[in-house]
């Protein structure tokens, strides 16, 4: 059994054709996310500041749906607790409701430097 290495989505900012109409006079209204791709690299998402996550959700045991997203954080100074992680916005979020594709995503989620998290 041969296992498919996912290293890449569609992008949820331009629905993956790469282009946002109502950017057309930006950079011809390539979109400024996966650069006019279509398609988003995680690892080109990884960074000092910046972690993708997958979140699949379940119900009843089952495969409900799933999150694919580009979280920020940054590290905050407190004086009673030192240094915390703090999350900020989301650069980038897709709903993932083929349970496949979330499969497929889980499975090199360590190679890809995805963090992974499941809950019902």
């Amino acid at each position: 059994m041969t296992t498919t290495f996912i290293s890449s989505c569609t992008c949820p900012n331009c629905d993956g054709t790469g282009k946002l109409p109502h950017y057309s006079h930006i950079a011809n209204g390539d979109c400024f996310a996966c650069g006019g791709t279509g398609t988003l690299t995680f690892k080109d998402f990884i960074g000092s500041n910046r972690d993708v996550a997958l979140d699949v959700m379940l119900r009843n045991g089952k495969f409900w749906y799933a999150t694919l997203r580009c979280r920020t954080w940054k590290n905050q100074t407190s004086p009673s607790h030192g240094s915390i992680k703090q999350w900020g916005c989301d650069l980038w979020c897709r709903e993932i409701n083929d349970a496949n594709e979330a499969r497929a995503i889980w499975r090199t989620a360590k190679q890809n430097g995805i963090l992974t998290s499941c809950g019902e």
